[in-house]
């Protein structure tokens, strides 16, 4: 906020946005528009005053830009530009995919590609606002991974670019789908597809509303995109049976996962569209003996009248979900830690390497011990019922986080890691 007070406080003494920009950021080829989106972000001032025509040549260069093409001879394109349109390109995959009725991956296709988007977006945004997100060694230097400079984590990048309240719904759609996706990226689910349609709608306008909000209605994806066309709401009632026999097959740790997540939400932040968007299909009886039987009117959150919504919920469409938590539900087994650990770290991870993390970090005591219930709960905690020790998600990223350094892997672990695909 103060840096952006003093650079448009220095812009009306009558110094260029690009001297700025260059002085303040080391950037040359933004050409003011750094500058103009820096100062309408934190300060909620609009910089950029055109006629007409400068408007119009402004848009089809900011066009340009936001699908990844110089607007200029020099080929000058800012980094920002090149993250935004991979943004772009992977959000519009995910939703061909998604609407795609032969697509058999659908929903798991849908996280990972959506996961990708949003995470070269924030990448955008913090680039644009000069915000460091790459990771650094102990002397403060890039971590390079294969030739490349490794870049923070998608749920570090959220905390970067989407802080404040104003984002909780925001971050905790995307933490959902970020706990989701370390579930079944590896795995085929067909009983996700409704599951979580809620939630993707969300995730899906979120992003939007967010790359419009930050790079202006040319970046925007809905001039490419439609509803499709929908069965499940007329389906008849012995289809609707078999869906819900279909739900019922998903494993218990996803089940488990969704379960938990939703019950640990504040009701701000679960009946919130930016959370969970439901959308309704409402049938409208024609008006003439000649017209088809009904046609289908979208409805969109902002537009409900008290009057639908009281009809609405009549037939259960708009209640919030009756949760029932289950006793130790958020909590992982050793086994499906090691899973979860050895699909995100480059090193091979298994039980008797776990069994050394939890002793190098004292998170719980030892086998046969008094005091079973002396663990550390931000990553244990012992299940007195079942007489054994459930891991927390907490604990996956912090074994995910801290093993990926070679270093601390072999001070933790005692020996030095092994690639995870060497035999």
């Amino acid at each position: 906020m103060e840096l952006a007070t003093e650079m448009y406080e220095r812009w009306q003494q009558g110094e260029a946005k690009s001297r700025l920009e260059i002085e303040y950021w080391g950037k040359g080829t933004a050409h003011g528009k750094a500058f103009s989106g820096y100062v309408r972000r934190w300060l909620g001032i609009e910089t950029e005053r055109q006629s007409s025509q400068s408007a119009r040549i402004a848009y089809l260069e900011a066009l340009l830009r936001a699908n990844g093409v110089s607007p200029t001879e020099g080929r000058d394109l800012a980094e920002e530009y090149g993250l935004l349109a991979k943004s772009r390109e992977s959000a519009l995959a995910a939703v061909r995919v998604y609407n795609d009725p032969d697509a058999g991956f659908r929903t798991e296709t849908f996280i990972v590609l959506m996961v990708i988007a949003w995470n070269s977006l924030l990448q955008a945004i913090l680039e644009r606002a000069s915000v460091d997100y790459y990771e650094r060694d102990g002397s403060g230097a890039r971590i390079v991974v294969g030739g490349s400079e490794k870049v923070l984590g998608t749920w570090e990048l959220v905390q970067l670019a989407l802080g404040g309240d104003g984002y909780r719904a925001v971050r905790a759609n995307l933490d959902f789908f970020l706990g989701l996706r370390n579930r079944i990226s590896h795995r085929y689910l067909p009983a996700l597809d409704v599951a979580v349609a809620d939630e993707a709608q969300a995730m899906l306008l979120n992003f939007e509303n967010l790359l419009v909000a930050q790079f202006g209605e040319e970046a925007a994806l809905g001039d490419r995109l439609a509803v499709p066309l929908q069965l499940s709401g007329f389906r008849n009632e012995g289809s609707l049976r078999s869906l819900r026999k279909v739900q019922a097959q998903l494993p218990a740790d996803v089940t488990t996962f969704l379960t938990s997540h939703r019950a640990g939400l504040d009701d701000d932040v679960l009946t919130s569209p930016e959370y969970c968007l439901r959308i309704f299909f409402v049938p409208i009886a024609a008006n003439r003996e000649r017209s088809a039987d009904a046609v289908v009117r979208f409805v969109p959150p902002d537009k409900i009248t008290p009057e639908l919504e009281k009809q609405l919920s009549k037939v259960g469409v708009v209640t919030k979900r009756r949760i029932t938590p289950v006793a130790s539900a958020d909590l992982l087994t050793p086994t499906e830690v090691v899973n979860l650990v050895r699909e995100l770290l480059p090193y091979r991870f298994t039980i008797d390497t776990h069994t050394r993390c939890w002793k190098h970090y004292a998170v719980r005591p030892a086998g046969g011990s008094n005091d079973p219930e002396a663990t550390d709960d931000r990553y244990c905690r012992w299940d007195r019922l079942a007489k054994g020790y459930g891991y927390t998600e907490a604990w996956v990223k912090k074994l995910v986080r801290n093993l990926s350094d070679e270093h601390t892997y072999r001070a933790v672990v005692g020996y030095p890691p092994v690639p995870r695909d060497q035999p």
